[in-house]
């Protein structure tokens, strides 16, 4: 799979340059709560716990299951360690305008129909699902546009982008 350098960078999810991860500061960097009730303890590389070494064959089941496979499809990844010690990573889907909170595979799943766990993940619809406050009871799926934004910031800044190509 190509990665590219295009990122997320509104809740409306338009295309813009984007710029590549920095391991480095990506730990230092504060981490505002976004969509969580308490700030993610810290962001992780998925790429270095087994239960998300499948993911660009995650992303790539995911669009055969749920998405247009006649276009490419640009995702953003971006890994969280949460207060409660879970690993999570969020993958924002810029041509479904959803937001997947997905916490890993079968770490020992080597094949490419192992990878199937992002497509059962919990999914929040960016079109629909986004209230501008708080004020009434939010639904289980319904998240503040400032919170996704922050989200998006984040993605855009510590994560990494993939596109998934179009495939017959």
């Amino acid at each position: 799979m190509k990665r590219c350098l295009l990122s997320v960078v509104t809740a409306s999810l338009l295309l813009g340059a984007g710029m590549p991860a920095r391991a480095a500061s990506t730990a230092r960097a504060s981490i505002p709560s976004m969509i969580y009730a308490h700030p993610p303890r810290e962001r992780i590389d998925p790429l270095a716990y087994p239960q998300f070494m499948q993911i660009e064959a995650e992303l790539r089941n995911t669009v055969r299951r749920h998405g247009d496979r006649s276009v490419p499809n640009r995702f953003c990844a971006v890994g969280y360690r949460l207060k409660s010690g879970t690993l999570e990573t969020v993958l924002l889907w810029d041509n479904a305008q959803l937001l997947i909170r997905w916490q890993g595979g079968d770490p020992a799943g080597v094949a490419e129909e192992d990878a199937e766990s992002a497509s059962f993940s919990p999914v929040t619809d960016l079109r629909s699902d986004v209230v501008e406050d708080g004020s009434f009871p939010l639904g289980t799926r319904a998240v503040m546009r400032s919170d996704v934004e922050a989200l998006i910031a984040d993605c855009r800044r510590f994560g990494r982008q993939y596109t998934v190509p179009p495939s017959p």
